[in-house]
């Protein structure tokens, strides 16, 4: 966190010696400081040393959250706590069987608890048919987690988000989903859906 502090500290004297922050005013000595360690160094401000020592944790916190691997976001068989088989990021028509919404995240190894948040939003239209006819209903839920950092083995888990079930016995449905990442100066998101027929 004094790691993260100081490279905090650094870029806001680079700001305002720049003349980019007007709130703070930078001393001469700092700005002889800062543009001789600017013009050794790389294009984000710091120097060689300063680029090594929080490049890389500066780099992870602009990028904010990210899915652990290209199958961490999506449709699994299975309802536990592992993904037993990666389906897919869509998934129509869903094989008879139990599913889930999952989500596997790399998060910022920095932070208090709270700083890194997802969102995640999910919208399911059933159509039930009966010999009477049939009926159609949407429903929506929506939820925020915290996640943390991990470690480097894995990620943080969000498992499951939504458990599916193929065929369904309330209906044919089909869900878009939408799992958003609540950077402050970046959201990013990731979207899909799947499809299951009525029992």
């Amino acid at each position: 966190m004094r790691t993260f502090i100081l490279a905090l500290t650094a870029a806001s004297t680079l700001l305002a010696c720049k003349g980019g922050d007007t709130a703070h005013a930078a001393s001469p000595a700092d700005c002889a400081t800062s543009s001789s360690s600017s013009s050794s160094g790389s294009s984000s401000g710091l120097s060689a040393f300063e680029q090594g020592l929080v490049g890389p944790l500066l780099t992870d916190v602009r990028e904010g959250v990210q899915p652990w691997s290209d199958q961490s976001i999506g449709i699994c068989k299975g309802q536990g706590r592992d993904c037993e088989e990666f389906v897919g990021v869509n998934a129509e028509d869903l094989p008879p069987g139990e599913y889930m919404m999952r989500a596997e995240l790399k998060v910022p190894r920095v932070g208090d608890k709270g700083t890194w948040k997802v969102k995640f939003e999910v919208q399911c239209t059933t159509t039930r048919k009966t010999e009477r006819g049939e009926t159609t209903t949407t429903s929506t839920t929506s939820k925020e987690y915290e996640v943390q950092y991990a470690g480097t083995e894995r990620g943080s888990r969000l498992s499951p988000l939504y458990t599916i079930r193929s065929p369904d016995p309330s209906g044919e449905k089909h869900c878009n989903y939408k799992v958003t990442s609540l950077h402050p100066d970046k959201p990013t998101e990731w979207t899909g859906s799947w499809s299951v027929p009525q029992a």
